[in-house]
């Protein structure tokens, strides 16, 4: 094997040394060692030299000159196995055949390794027949010295013997090393002429069929380039050592080697082409692909929804003022969620009525689209990409209400948005729906929050001074007997940066054309301008709906380095409410956003922070007239370090701006009025610590702890003083993982022990992780309680509960799961349900009822549940016993719930 392998390359680089050249060339000298070849491989025609007539034998053939003479070689080849009546492509190749040629080539590669090191060898050793040459001429120039005259210095006669014995030796040196060469030049040819015997059957087994050849395909271009390297390093030898051109290579490959070695050569080019060729195609196919996915996202719809199938019995005391709430003991398949959306689940019944077993079933559905392309109808003339968007909502129940009720389905559009490409740089847009949500300004139809109504709102950008014109057109609240329709205009011009001029005229009236009787009509103006870090905005606003209707405002706020300022003036009417002015967000049953002033008040007022680093200092002064009328001055300070951080206030208020600071009423706000006030809530002072466990210098990782301290000096009927040190503590401890919480507070009023109280809370829960046991269970557990000592009563709170659940249950994807606990309470405003969720929050003093130092009722919720799922299935059973305030109640429950969201 070692002397095919020797073979196989000497005939590659017989082959990748040629040039092209034609039957005669001018630079082959007549006694070249490949000379004979160079002329046979001309006259078939595989080479034809350069358009000068020259070979040029001594520079490196590239890869597609390689690739030309290979498919003229397989082109005659095929040719002659044609002439025979032979099959060119060696199909019927054995699989004992194939192997044997994998392992030949693996081997060729190790060879193809083990000869460079020899090559390299060779090169690092060999002395050149220059350097023997000269070493002898040095030799015999000594010799040829006259015999030393007598008395002549013996010291210069050592020194000549000294030179002639070390040129002796350089040269004996020299002879050795060319003699070593000499030898193992000598055994590289006897290794070549030992593999000429095996060519045929290597012949044979490097006629590869298509599958082969792809498999060995990456291997073989690692060994293409390991010739091609191999190639360079020859070549350079040959220049060291001229006199040895003389030397005739044929005898190490002939013409039938090197035509096996370049048939193995270009079996394997022409697999790399087909491959290349498929790769090309599938990357045509991959970009269509690519462009069919983009259009069908682009015209995507989206579904979504929910099935809930459910079966529910109930028994208990009955009677709609017996129901209780059991979510403040542990949350359950019986909960009745945010029925009413206040935000609390605590508040309304789950148990204590009876009702026979019933079956529901609820499909709820949501379409949405991206942007739609469309066509114009009929004819399809007009193509108009991105068009529609919309979404569309739908329920459907059986049973309604009642025994056997059924009701259709329930189907609700709730936008449908369409933008059309005008012109240039030009669009209009149109939505329509239920939820005609637009503004105009803080004052004029500020209805962006929550809808107006059912109508349409239509926007064209005409592309010039940054125009917007929006248009308006909706029914108050859709078809619910008030007859009330709005219609509106307004414009917006930004036709510079930091520059914004609008406007807008809105009217809502009986008709469907907005007037009839009672119309309202509301306009505005305003602008913004920003420049640098300035910024000035002011609006103008009416409604002939009422006197003093109207106001105006403007803010101001600019900021130098770490000082920034800010400013107002506003002169609001008494007249300006949500209604008049036809902005329903600032209504305060919709908790939407409001309006930056209340109405009725004249005044001004003024901000200032400046931040030095980790401190920032700041105060404020506002003043106005009018209802509430009041002066608010203060000032703060903070400081942040690590996870802490610190601060400080002082805030007076004048009430009635009669110059003598009180403890006013509490701020107005969206929820208390139409429109928020200005200025703080009370004259105080105070101070606060905190420590935020989740910041990166946290000096306890999970513990959040804050001590406060606050007074009240004008607050009646004596000073108030409040202290408080409240936290919680999280940690995971393996399976384990805990919180713990507590709270201090005291309230002391002075000369007035009735006002007074001080609160204790603490709590603890804990659940581990499914253990790695049989059936995987979990644990859970938890208690929390609070206790009011106060100057008129005393109040208390305190839930536990305790559960076990089944991960495993039986067979995968079933769990067992079972709870158990108990909600206690005095002096609360009631027993069966509660008004707040506050357990697990330490910054308050209640848990589930927030009455303090105050007489209320006793009670206790006390119950069991048990609860088995399977995937999304459901069995659930629940049992409870109520003391409400000594009245004793109960309730059980035993339902079937499927749903699945989709």
């Amino acid at each position: 094997m070692k002397k095919r392998l020797v073979m196989l390359l000497a005939g590659l680089l017989t082959v990748l040394s040629m040039g092209f050249g034609l039957a005669q060339f001018s630079d082959v000298p007549a006694g070249h060692w490949a000379k004979e070849a160079v002329e046979a491989l001309a006259a078939k025609g595989l080479v034809i030299g350069f358009p000068d007539g020259t070979f040029r034998g001594n520079e490196s053939l590239t890869r597609y000159q390689a690739a030309l003479i290979i498919y003229r070689l397989l082109q005659q080849i095929e040719g002659e196995l044609k002439a025979k009546g032979e099959s060119p492509t060696m199909q019927a190749m054995s699989s004992e055949d194939l192997e044997a040629l994998k392992n030949a080539v693996q081997e060729l590669a190790a060879e193809l390794a083990a000869l460079g090191v020899r090559v390299s060898a060779l090169e690092d050793s060999a002395a050149t027949k220059e350097d023997i040459a000269r070493l002898e001429a040095m030799i015999q120039e000594l010799k040829a010295q006259p015999a030393p005259e007598p008395g002549m210095d013996a010291a210069a006669l050592q020194d000549l013997a000294d030179r002639v014995e070390a040129a002796s030796i350089a040269a004996d040196t020299a002879l050795a090393q060319a003699q070593q060469l000499a030898e193992q030049l000598d055994a590289l040819a006897q290794d070549v002429e030992g593999v000429k015997g095996d060519l045929a059957s290597l012949q044979t087994q490097v006629e590869a069929n298509a599958q082969a050849i792809q498999a060995l395909n990456e291997l073989a271009v690692l060994l293409n380039q390991d010739v091609l390297s191999l190639q360079d390093r020859v070549t350079a030898l040959e220049k060291g050592l001229a006199d040895l051109q003389g030397i005739d290579f044929e005898q190490f490959a002939s013409k039938e080697d090197v035509a096996a070695v370049q048939e193995f050569a270009a079996a394997l080019r022409s697999d790399l082409v087909g491959l290349s060729e498929k790769v090309s195609k599938l990357e045509g196919t991959v970009g269509d692909l690519s462009g069919k996915v983009s259009k069908l996202e682009r015209n995507a719809f989206t579904i979504s929804g929910s099935l809930s199938l459910g079966f529910g019995a109930f028994a208990g005391s009955g009677g709609a003022n017996n129901n209780f709430d059991i979510d403040r003991v542990f949350s359950s398949n019986f909960s009745t969620g945010d029925g009413n959306g206040n935000g609390l689940v605590v508040d309304e019944a789950d148990l204590g009525k009876n009702a026979e077993g019933e079956t529901t079933a609820t499909l709820s559905l949501t379409l949405k689209t991206n942007a739609l392309d469309a066509k114009s109808s009929p004819g399809g003339y007009n193509a108009y990409p991105g068009l529609v968007q919309f979404s569309i909502t739908g329920s459907w129940t059986n049973p309604s209400g009642g025994s056997n009720a059924t009701a259709g389905p329930n189907l609700v559009v709730d936008t449908v948005a369409t933008t059309l490409a005008v012109a240039k740089d030009q669009s209009l847009s149109f939505s329509f729906g239920r939820s005609v949500k637009t503004k105009f300004s803080e004052y004029v139809f500020d209805n962006d929050g929550v809808s107006y109504g059912h109508g349409l709102v239509a926007t064209y950008k005409p592309g010039v001074l940054g125009a917007t014109v929006t248009g308006v057109y909706a029914s108050k609240l859709g078809a619910n007997g008030d007859n009330l329709y709005a219609r509106g205009a307004g414009l917006a011009l930004s036709p510079m940066q930091g520059f914004s001029l609008r406007g807008a005229v809105v009217q809502q009236g009986t008709d469907i054309l907005g007037g009839g009787g009672m119309p309202v009509t509301v306009y505005g103006v305003g602008a913004d301008l920003a420049l640098g870090s300035v910024a000035l905005s002011g609006e103008y606003f009416s409604s002939d709906a009422a006197a003093n209707a109207n106001g105006y405002y403007v803010k101001a706020k600019a900021g130098v380095g770490p000082i920034t300022v800010e400013g107002n003036y506003r002169s609001i009417g008494a007249g300006v409410t949500f209604a008049n002015m036809l902005s329903y967000d600032a209504d305060p049953a919709n908790s939407a956003n409001a309006a930056p002033f209340h109405a009725d008040q004249q005044g001004y007022g003024a901000k200032a922070t400046v931040s030095l680093g980790a401190i920032t200092l700041g105060g404020f002064y506002d003043t106005y007239t009018g209802t509430g009328a009041r002066t608010a001055y203060g000032a703060e300070a903070g400081l942040k370090f690590g996870a802490f951080s610190l601060s400080g206030y002082y805030r007076v208020v004048d009430a009635g701006n009669d110059g003598t600071p009180n403890d006013s009423a509490a701020k107005e706000t969206a929820a208390s009025n139409s429109y928020v006030s200005s200025g703080s809530d009370y004259t105080q002072y105070g101070a606060k610590l905190s420590h935020d466990g989740k910041a990166e210098g946290a000096l306890i990782k999970g513990l959040n702890l804050t001590a406060s301290y606050d007074v009240r000096p004008q607050f009646a009927p004596g000073a108030r003083t409040d202290i408080a040190v409240y936290g919680d503590f999280s940690l995971s401890l393996g399976i384990l993982k805990a919180t713990l919480l507590g709270r201090y507070h005291s309230q002391d009023v002075a000369g007035a022990p009735a006002s007074s109280y001080t609160t204790i809370k603490y709590g603890v829960k804990a659940e581990t992780e499914a253990l790695a046991i049989p059936l995987k269970p979990s644990l859970f557990g938890e208690y929390v309680a609070r206790s009011t000592d106060g100057g008129t009563a005393d109040n208390a709170e305190a839930k536990y509960a305790v559960g076990l659940k089944l991960n495993e249950f039986l067979f995968p994807n079933s769990s067992f799961e079972a709870k158990y606990g108990s909600y206690t309470a005095s002096n609360v405003n009631a027993i069966l349900v509660g008004n707040a969720e506050k357990a697990w929050d330490p910054s308050v003093d209640h848990l589930y009822d927030d009455r303090v130092n105050a007489s209320g009722v006793n009670g206790s919720v006390t119950g069991f549940y048990l609860s088995w799922s399977y995937w999304d299935l459901v069995m659930s059973y629940a049992d409870f016993v109520v003391d409400n305030n000594g009245n004793p109640e109960y309730g059980r429950g035993f339902k079937i719930s499927y749903k699945v969201n989709f």
